[in-house]
């Protein structure tokens, strides 16, 4: 990461706007063994110019470690509030590629169901929903 990314970072962590995702910043980011686990592990499927694609990618540390090992990122991330804090956190790597969608096995329109108390746990799947009730 660099030295304007920790500033990001840490502006969003103070931000009450982004309060729902402060744990998964405080959780994702700023733990050096981690990132260095996760690159060793994602280093076995990508290697530097490759072309990957992170669907769902909440707050983005699995980006951090693609973009770390050299590849350029597509990430799919359709909550809002994740992606405003995605658009801050890499707002000037122009490795990342940001899309506000959601995927699925057809093309077409769905609703998506975001839980406002806990947005990391959101569906676009009516069974989900109707389970978790």
């Amino acid at each position: 990461m660099t030295v304007g990314t920790d500033t990001r970072i840490a502006a969003l962590r103070t931000d009450p706007a982004m309060s729902l995702l402060h744990r998964s910043l405080d959780v994702y980011y700023g733990d050096a063994e981690r990132d260095a686990r996760m690159d060793a592990f994602y280093s076995r499927f990508v290697a530097e110019g490759d072309l990957v694609f992170d669907v769902g990618s909440h707050v983005g540390d699995h980006i951090a470690s693609f973009r770390r090992l050299g590849a350029r990122v597509v990430a799919v991330e359709p909550q809002p509030l994740c992606l405003r804090a995605l658009r801050a956190i890499y707002a000037d790597d122009d490795q990342v590629t940001l899309v506000e969608a959601v995927c699925g096995a057809a093309p077409g329109s769905t609703r998506f169901h975001v839980n406002s108390a806990n947005p990391t746990v959101s569906t676009a799947s009516p069974d989900f929903v109707r389970a978790a009730e």
